[in-house]
Order: C-alpha cells, then structure tokens, then sequence
C-alpha cells in the first residue's frame, strides 16, 4: 500500500511540476513577444531619427558651402535670396506679379 501512495505523490508531484513549467513556458513566449515589439519600434524610430540626421547634415554643407562663397557669389546669392524669400527688387525695378496663381 505505501508504493501506491508514493505513486499517487509522484504523480500529483509530477502534475504540479508540469503546471509550473507550462506557466512559466508561457510567461517567457510573452516577454519575449512584447521584448520583439519594442525593438521593432525603436528600429523604426532610430531609422528615423537617421534620416533627420541625413536632412541636417545635407543643410549643413549647403550653409558652409554658402559660407564659403566668394565676393561676387556671395552678392549673387544673397541677391537671390532677397527676391525670392523676401519679396525685394532692385531700385527702379518693376515687379509684376501674376494674380491668377499661374
């Protein structure tokens, strides 16, 4: 009788092993599903925060090349700047400006 108690303990044992396992089984495919889609969303963010880094750099050697612009470049550049971005025209200049938006 006692080697069918020592059965019945092993088997509820066994039983309370197995939950344990399949509980922390569990457990660990959540983390690593939720740890998966945190890291799929800050590859996506680094990849933009890439690409801001890629539009600044490109701004950046667009000033230094103005920067470095010669006597008669530079009058240029800023002569062009001033008409375009600030509506300015040369002294006695006539400007029209097309009212049908085309």
């Amino acid at each position: 009788m006692k080697r069918q108690e020592k059965k019945r303990m092993s088997k509820g044992t066994l039983a309370v092993i197995s939950t344990v396992l399949a509980i922390f089984t569990l457990y660990a495919v959540v983390t690593l599903v939720n740890q998966q889609l945190k890291i799929a969303e800050k590859k996506e963010e680094l990849a933009q925060i890439q690409d801001e880094i890629f539009l600044q750099e490109v701004k950046n050697d667009e000033l230094n090349d103005i920067y470095n612009l010669d006597g008669e470049e530079n009058d240029a550049y800023i002569e062009r700047v001033a008409r375009e971005e600030f509506d300015y025209s040369k002294q006695g200049e006539r400007v029209f400006i097309n009212i049908a938006g085309e």
